[in-house]
């Protein structure tokens, strides 16, 4: 479907053909109108125009008219690391001081930081990389695609002179390598097309649902002079604020109303339309309960985990509320799952992705935010206040009694962990959040972080909660400096285990220093793939668990100091090994960060779970296998 889209939005088949494939790919006919019409009118600002306004001719190398589209396109920063072929690219920076750039110097980082940024500012993620390093930046590029985060990521390609010709650093097939992991790809084909492919790129990362894509252009022809035209964004934003069909939406207020036992689950889709506070609304409502992901699944925490109504993690056949009738599934490709005996509704921005896993009895295509705000308006439509208020009552006082049991239980933890001698991660979650702002901007890169998220507050009026759905590695460092330029004015923290640091950093470090990014980085350290280890040894249970032996998971010896590691790049740290100081160290680190700086904090906590005392590992010594020489 992507592809269908992705030939309209380039002018290559008419709005007909369009939407023949997408009645033939099994939308409803309502849905296919609403779809086809979102593309067909032109954005408010650009509808005011007059002919010819918002294009401007540039001549200029290649070099130029790329970064002039950007400007044009209202880019504030290239994450880059350099190559000699893109040089024109930064040449032509000296004359465009409007877009910032911000070095990195490992690829995967520049990546992970143009993702960070796009997530927290809502605007498009430039990076680009050198073109032989394409696959150190595709590792973090994977989140980004899962995630359906706009980003472009550019490189300078290999001259159309020499392509094909197996030199040195040359590789072929580069555009469609990528394919797996982005949303679309191009290469410029001549100088005067850099501008209109540049366009094209930006315009279909930024669609809804938006994701990244690539564009190469052979250095060749950056070299090159030409006369080209650049546009105005507002003549190629696309802004899919697509609402859902009025019978589909009654019927949904009509079996939220009816429903005897209804649940309600969440997902990264909301966030992504700025829609919390109408799932909140709407939930408040009706009195119904909200589940969401954790771990794998989900990149943001898109309802208030305060809530009394958030009853915490989605499962298909859940403890509470029990024997669910009616689900309405918002904006989660996990959360679409098959509850027995339901009936299932999904809306999703997402054409493709809805009922891709699991059939549903009702999928909708919709802006979340436009969306749930007519349910909203259907459900006030269809019962009186008094009935609604009646109906939202009945069912919260359950929900809370629930919510509110599991608190007390969340707080008998906590007070119980005040008399260890050691950080459990449960402890480091009830420190994190009673020694971190409120607003902080919490980016999460550490997969035992699931035990510390619930003694943790989320949502409106706390912490903001990002992460990644895929959990690629080495990512949150980088992301978290990215954030920081996206909202210079909120605090931002980096929390990566110690297997994330060793994978991602301490790149993202050298660049925090160089652009003074007041970022709070804490490494939780177990001196192991924890979590990793316990699903081997709990989950498949075989011969490492049988032996005792961990052969794959223990990371000391040699034991890393990431503080001392994070001074070697100029940012200072401390280590902290005793529960009883983490608030001076949060506080030390909070000082540092308001005065302009970046910090680290080395965290040390137990290892959890099967097998986590041992410290065995299979001994090697390259040394021994030497042979005496004579």
């Amino acid at each position: 479907m992507k592809d269908l889209i992705r030939q309209y939005l380039d002018n290559g088949i008419s709005r007909r053909k369009l939407m023949r494939g997408l009645s033939a790919a099994g939308m409803t006919a309502a849905a296919v109108k609403t779809v086809a019409e979102s593309f067909a009118p032109l954005p408010a600002e650009a509808a005011t125009m007059k002919p010819g306004e918002g294009i401007r001719e540039v001549t200029g190398n290649g070099g130029m008219l790329y970064i002039q589209q950007l400007k044009s396109a209202g880019v504030d920063y290239i994450f880059f690391n350099p190559s000699t072929g893109d040089a024109p690219f930064y040449d032509a920076l000296v004359e465009v001081p409007e877009i910032q750039l911000i070095k990195g110097i490992q690829e995967g980082a520049v990546v992970a930081m143009a993702d960070g940024y796009a997530r927290m500012s809502g605007k498009m993620g430039v990076a680009h990389i050198a073109n032989v390093g394409l696959p150190n930046g595709m590792t973090q590029l994977v989140n980004a695609y899962k995630d359906r985060i706009p980003v472009l990521l550019t490189v300078a390609a290999f001259g159309t002179e020499t392509a094909g010709r197996d030199y040195g650093q040359d590789y072929d097939h580069q555009e469609t390598m990528v394919q797996p992991i982005t949303k679309s790809y191009w290469m410029a084909e001549n100088c005067a097309g850099i501008p209109d492919v540049t366009r094209r790129a930006l315009k279909f990362a930024t669609t809804p649902p938006t994701g990244p894509c690539f564009l190469s252009i052979p250095d060749d022809l950056l070299r090159e002079r030409a006369t080209a035209r650049i546009y105005d964004k507002s003549l190629f934003n696309v802004p899919m604020r697509i609402r859902p069909d009025a019978s589909d939406v009654e019927a949904v207020a009509k079996l939220l109303i009816e429903a005897k036992n209804p649940l309600i689950s969440v997902g990264d889709e909301i966030t992504l339309s700025r829609a919390e506070h109408e799932v909140v609304e709407l939930a408040e409502l009706l009195g119904i309960p909200v589940c969401g992901q954790v771990g794998q699944g989900n990149w943001s925490k898109p309802f208030p985990t305060r809530n009394p109504l958030y009853i915490g993690t989605f499962v298909a056949q859940p403890r509470f509320p029990g024997a669910v009738d009616v689900h309405f599934n918002i904006g989660d490709q996990v959360g679409e799952k098959l509850i027995p005996g339901s009936i299932t509704i999904t809306m999703r921005i997402d054409p493709v992705g809805a009922a891709r896993a699991w059939p549903a009895n009702l999928a909708m295509v919709s802006d979340i935010k436009l969306g749930v705000a007519d349910i909203i308006a259907a459900v006030r439509a269809m019962a009186p206040a008094a009935r609604l208020k009646q109906i939202a009552d009945d069912r919260a006082s359950r929900v809370y009694a629930y919510t509110a049991s599991m608190q007390k239980m969340r707080d008998a933890i906590a007070r119980d962990l005040n008399n260890a001698s050691s950080i459990t991660m449960e402890r480091l979650g009830v420190e994190l959040d009673a020694g971190l702002e409120k607003d902080t901007i919490y980016v999460s890169d550490c997969d035992s972080g699931r035990a510390m998220d619930p003694f943790m507050a989320w949502g409106a009026g706390a912490k903001t909660y990002v992460s990644t759905s895929p959990n690629i590695l080495g990512w949150g460092q980088a992301s978290a400096t990215g954030a920081k330029l996206a909202r210079p004015n909120m605090p931002v923290v980096s929390c990566m285990g110690d297997g994330s640091a060793l994978f991602g950093g301490p790149q993202p470090l050298w660049s925090q220093a160089r652009y003074s990014v007041p970022v709070t980085n804490i490494v939780v350290n177990n001196k192991s793939y924890n979590n990793e280890r316990n699903r081997i040894w709990s989950i498949i249970a075989g011969q490492q668990f049988r032996s005792g032996k961990d052969m794959t998971c223990y990371n000391g010896s040699p034991d890393v100091d990431f503080a001392k590691a994070a001074s070697a790049f100029g940012v200072e740290g401390e280590t902290v090994s005793d529960p009883a100081k983490i608030q001076d160290a949060l506080a030390r680190s909070k000082r540092a960060n308001i005065e302009g700086r970046p910090y680290l904090l080395d965290i040390h906590v137990e290892r959890e779970g099967v097998g986590a005392v041992s410290e065995w590992h299979p001994p090697f010594s390259v040394a021994a296998q030497r042979t005496r020489m004579v």
